[in-house]
């Protein structure tokens, strides 16, 4: 039986989208290693280059973290392929300026930028699950993004980083406390992405054991009427 065009093309736009997630990903880390090497002193330890170090962690567990979530539900994509798919997997380059805030004396823009990760790693999430949804096999997946949910840590995270960027533009916040904020991005990371996977795991057994049901639910419908027309059968035998 010849594939049709659009089975074709729907077949291998999981490969491609994860495939294209990777490289963009690649490219971020790249970009941060290059920044590393170029300008940013990490010794001696002082609050400035902990804050530096805390920063780097931080940036780099939460493109993991996306990755992992554009990986995990690239793997479910089964369709045609639309732009939003394209504009929700190149949000991720937003890490870009985010590196090159790494290291700087002042740290206001590192937090500003961190504000906008979180906002548009909110954006790109419903994005993706929104796009998923246009399968009615995966509607279920829309709680991924709810508030209360995985990605919680960045609803919050969005506007503290923020409020903590204006006060450190204008000298408000003192050392420790711009230390003990970026400190918190590796963790919260990592995080989210348990929480992900936990709740991804979870809807994707769920999924399954529907589809379970259901093809058992068919098949006893199937042999019930089976056994209905073998007994009218029998029955017009016997009139005979």
């Amino acid at each position: 039986m010849v594939e049709d065009l659009e089975t074709r093309v729907a077949r291998q736009f999981s490969t491609l989208y994860l495939t294209l997630v990777s490289v963009l990903v690649g490219l971020v880390l790249s970009d941060l290693f290059s920044t590393i090497h170029a300008r940013v002193v990490l010794f001696p330890l002082t609050l400035e280059t902990a804050r530096t170090w805390c920063q780097i962690f931080g940036n780099i567990l939460s493109v993991l973290s996306a990755w992992v979530t554009y990986s995990h539900l690239g793997l479910l994509k089964s369709r045609l392929p639309t732009i939003w798919d394209t504009v929700d997997a190149v949000l991720v380059l937003v890490t870009i300026p985010l590196n090159a805030a790494v290291g700087r004396h002042e740290s206001a823009d590192w937090f500003f930028w961190s504000a906008a990760y979180l906002f548009l790693g909110i954006v790109a999430v419903k994005i993706n699950v929104r796009q998923a949804t246009r399968e009615p096999s995966l509607r279920h997946l829309l709680r991924l993004g709810r508030f209360g949910g995985p990605y919680t840590i960045c609803w919050v995270g969005a506007p503290a980083y923020l409020v903590i960027a204006v006060a450190s533009h204008f000298h408000l916040t003192p050392p420790w406390l711009e230390l003990a904020a970026a400190a918190s991005a590796p963790p919260a990371a990592v995080v989210v992405t348990i929480l992900f996977m936990r709740e991804w795991r979870a809807a994707v057994r769920l999924r399954s054991e529907s589809s379970s049901i259901a093809g058992s639910d068919l098949i006893d419908s199937r042999l019930e009427m089976r056994t209905g027309q073998d007994e009218n059968t029998n029955r017009v035998l016997a009139e005979q």
